[in-house]
């Protein structure tokens, strides 16, 4: 009988301990609820102008396209907000529509965000790109010490990327633990080796960006939240959050996964150890304020501007194999179809609920932005941002 007791005992602890290390597969497969209609759902505001009228049009096909219970977006030109327009439930439960504040995950598009923030320091000094980490980082490990800023910005650094831990849940990126410091967020990866030594290949990892926020509040000695908001988000308008527990988020989205016509919550996050690689919330309105300043030199010179968007070269000579710069990947596209390619300064990212882009067409003085609140890929939103983009670009301008 007590030898029953015991493997009863020890099986009920392994399905509790499997649950919590495994928690957001086991709450993915619970909770789904059917949608609501959505034949009816038109976009917040219809717009006269002819051109402003046929991007409103355009959005009520993307919406459709990208199935997701909210799609917001804006667009920027010659430093003004010139179009935004959204769509659908910011909030399945209560439909509640999302409207023009609406604020959503921008995920990695948080990296092109904290770029702005390196560009003031670089401005004024405070910051040079081939700085190493140990002039401002004392608690960084000795490996990390003789990294550069350049190649913590452009992923060049062999820093790892998410992965799974020993804790609940198992996978890093599911983090719902709060980090009351940057110095504790550095600690999940100080120890670790590098992918490969410095400079010489590409690897992708918001780490870079968690350690570059170090950084930044040393260079400019203030928390890192405050410093964006005091030398970035303020002088724009703009009102970004740094996100911490999505439990206390009055002001943004929900956040779900779609599944053919049913709808959950997704698995709740703690977002405190990534802020500038992946922690930010926004509306279109406020990433368009950043897009256009950014085009327009309104918080750093040109010069800084090219430093921020030139491709980065790694040790062989060669530009990286995403043609990522400082936050910013630097591209042409030939939207037109017409052999002339238009440059476009972009940085997309995903989040627990969301997808985002930020696009910037620096030959045309635009920038536009796109964000939904459902989980998937970001690269289903360019084709999108693409199609927004030839409203406002004037195909005789590409001939």
């Amino acid at each position: 009988m007590k030898k029953r007791i015991t493997i009863c005992s020890i099986t009920l602890l392994g399905f509790v301990l499997a649950f919590y290390l495994f928690e957001p597969i086991f709450t993915y497969m619970i909770g789904w609820n059917k949608r609501p209609n959505t034949s009816n759902i038109i976009p917040i505001q219809t717009h006269n102008d002819l051109i402003l009228n046929k991007a409103d049009s355009l959005l009520k096909t993307i919406y459709i396209k990208l199935d997701a219970p909210a799609v917001s977006i804006a667009v920027g030109h010659n430093n003004k907000v010139i179009w935004s327009n959204a769509m659908g439930y910011q909030d399945i439960e209560n439909k509640t529509l999302a409207d023009l504040t609406t604020k959503f995950r921008i995920g990695s598009t948080s990296k092109a965000i904290t770029s702005l923030g390196i560009g003031v320091l670089l401005q004024k000094n405070k910051l040079h790109l081939d700085d190493k980490i140990r002039q401002f980082v004392p608690y960084a490990s000795d490996i990390l010490k003789e990294l550069t800023l350049k190649q913590l910005a452009s992923h060049t650094s062999g820093i790892r990327n998410y992965g799974t831990c020993f804790c609940f849940p198992i996978w890093e990126y599911y983090n719902n633990d709060p980090y009351a410091s940057v110095e504790e967020s550095v600690a999940i990866f100080n120890n670790d080796e590098l992918l490969f030594l410095p400079g010489d290949n590409f690897s992708y990892s918001s780490y870079n960006y968690t350690l570059l926020s170090a950084v930044i509040e040393e260079a400019s000695g203030k928390p890192f939240p405050k410093f964006m908001r005091e030398s970035v988000f303020e002088p724009l308008n703009a009102t970004f959050i740094v996100e911490e527990t999505s439990e206390t988020l009055q002001s943004a989205a929900k956040f779900y996964e779609i599944n053919d016509n049913e709808y959950k919550k997704v698995y709740p996050v703690n977002n405190s150890n990534k802020w500038a690689g992946g922690g930010f919330l926004a509306s279109p309105t406020d990433l368009i304020k950043l897009g256009n300043a950014f085009l327009n030199n309104k918080l750093f010179d040109k010069n800084t501007t090219d430093l921020l968007t030139t491709p980065v070269l790694v040790n062989n000579s060669e530009i990286n194999e995403q043609n990522y710069a400082i936050g910013w990947r630097n591209n042409t596209i030939d939207i037109f179809e017409n052999g002339t390619e238009i440059r476009v300064w972009h940085h997309a990212g995903i989040a627990n609920g969301s997808i985002s882009l930020l696009a910037l067409f620096p030959e045309h003085n635009l920038s536009i932005s796109m964000l939904a609140n459902k989980n998937g890929s970001s690269s289903d939103l360019f084709e999108n941002v693409y199609a927004i983009a030839k409203i406002f670009i004037p195909k005789k301008i590409t001939k």
